[in-house]
């Protein structure tokens, strides 16, 4: 007999297998005898199922596949023999395969030979009559020993023996590497699955921040070119994300740009609750750029802020490392340039904090100079997501098309941030600086001093900054 299988439904709809193993095995494996598409017929397991014979009988097996096997409409839960027309279904919703059992050719049975000499024919029998003596023969002669095989033959055979095992490794070898190809194909598809997923969460998380610098601009008409800009930016890095493949450096780097777009629309976001213009007004004109120079005569620069002043000059603070080298060695010359101003004045050291990065200089300037507006509490904590407000010199002298700052005055920079973290001794922003920036003052939403910077996180390009908290600073003015 023969077992014939039409394919109903799946990949393989409409064609028949015939099949005449006594073992039919049943699979998307490569050497299933009843095979499917390994790339589409995802319902059906590696080894699904197997149907043996038994006699005329084909019994069908499910086993233990992932989505089971169902004859007629019914899972099969038990063995079960076949019948011609009978419809299986490999998964629940896999596949359909209608089974026919083919028989073979009917042979009529072969004549009875003849019975040996001497018989006689009654009513279709053959009866035996009493058996002629064979003639006298020749004397019989003893068999003869078989001659042991040659060199040869045995080379044969162990050629024979060896090319066996040498085909099972090789045919071991070929179903390991087909399994380990479809491991690596799984893995392939789930990792694309996964970095699709993150790249949909992403164009989420672009369109959400696109939503939030809407709803800023609608009631911040000062900030509108600084959002147009975010705005402008969240638009490319959402084309390009929703054009990105599904390649793990691209997602990453994508993830980067995003996060950095994100802390700047919770920059933004804070800036909304200061009054910065008010504040730049009421502080620009105390904030001073430091010039130093060392007894190698290297000259470098700074920030500083004013905090008092007199008629004879007034008192500035900055960062102690402005003013002296890594050995602690003080600048042989300190110089002084407002904002606005052509005019370079001498300063002088009068103490450096013990226990942080600050400097308290003085500045002989007849009729004084402006000061900050004020420095806040000593025990007023900052808080993490607060705004605030930076004023300095992050580039130094750099002044657009190579410019003179002595014919156009010293311009301190404006910039925005917010507190990410807190500890006793350190203030961390998120924000932007560079050389230059040390000694900037830190306003708060109040115009107050809470914290001047002194350094920032190396690979963060600028946007993570560290600051002295301003308790310090009113420790150092009280000579602590």
């Amino acid at each position: 007999m023969k077992a014939q299988f039409t394919f109903l439904s799946g990949a393989r709809a409409g064609q028949t297998d015939v099949l005449s193993q006594p073992t039919i095995n049943i699979g998307r494996h490569p050497q299933s005898e009843l095979r499917f598409d390994s790339d589409r017929d995802l319902d059906v397991s590696s080894r699904h199922a197997v149907i043996t014979t038994l006699g005329d009988m084909y019994v069908l097996r499910d086993l233990g596949s992932t989505n089971g096997t169902v004859v007629n409409g019914r899972r099969l839960t038990t063995d079960h023999v076949l019948a011609s027309k009978d419809v299986l279904r490999f998964g629940l919703n896999g596949p359909q395969v209608e089974f026919t059992a083919i028989p073979g050719p009917v042979r009529s049975p072969a004549a009875a030979p003849p019975p040996a000499n001497g018989t006689i024919v009654y009513g279709g029998a053959w009866v035996a009559s009493e058996p002629t003596p064979p003639p006298p023969g020749p004397p019989a002669t003893p068999p003869l020993r078989a001659a042991a095989p040659g060199t040869t033959t045995r080379v044969r055979v162990e050629v024979a023996r060896q090319t066996r095992r040498l085909r099972s490794t090789a045919v071991g070898l070929f179903l390991l590497l087909m399994v380990l190809s479809g491991a690596y194909l799984w893995q392939l598809r789930v990792t694309s699955q996964r970095l699709a997923a993150q790249r949909h969460f992403l164009l989420a998380q672009v369109d959400s921040l696109m939503g939030e610098i809407d709803l800023i601009s609608t009631g911040s008409v000062g900030l509108r070119a600084a959002l147009d800009s975010a705005q402008a930016a969240a638009e490319d890095l959402k084309h390009r994300l929703a054009a990105a493949p599904n390649d793990a450096a691209t997602i990453n780097a994508l993830r980067r740009q995003l996060d950095q777009a994100m802390r700047q629309q919770r920059t933004l976001a804070g800036a909304v609750a200061l009054d910065v213009r008010g504040i730049a007004a009421d502080n620009r004109d105390a904030i001073a750029i430091v010039f130093v120079e060392f007894p190698n005569h290297q000259v470098f620069t700074g920030t500083a802020f004013a905090i008092r002043s007199d008629a004879t000059g007034g008192l500035l603070i900055t960062n102690k490392h402005v003013v002296t080298d890594p050995n602690g060695a003080i600048a042989t010359r300190i110089g002084v340039a407002f904002e606005g101003s052509r005019q370079n004045f001498r300063a002088d050291l009068v103490r450096v904090s013990e226990k942080t990065d600050l400097a308290l200089l003085r500045a002989s300037v007849h009729r004084g100079f402006p000061t900050v507006k004020t420095l806040a509490d000593s025990l007023r904590p900052a808080e993490v997501g607060e705004p605030v407000l930076v004023l300095g010199f992050p580039l130094g002298l750099d002044l657009a098309g190579g410019r003179d700052w002595t014919q156009s005055g010293v311009s301190a920079t404006l910039t925005l941030g917010t507190v990410s973290r807190t500890q006793p001794e350190l203030l961390q922003l998120d924000g932007y600086g560079a050389q230059g920036s040390s000694g900037s003052p830190v306003f708060d939403k109040y115009g107050k001093v809470i914290g001047v910077i002194y350094g920032g996180e190396t690979g963060s390009n600028g946007r993570i900054l560290y600051g002295v908290p301003v308790r310090f600073v009113h420790q150092l003015l009280a000579g602590q």
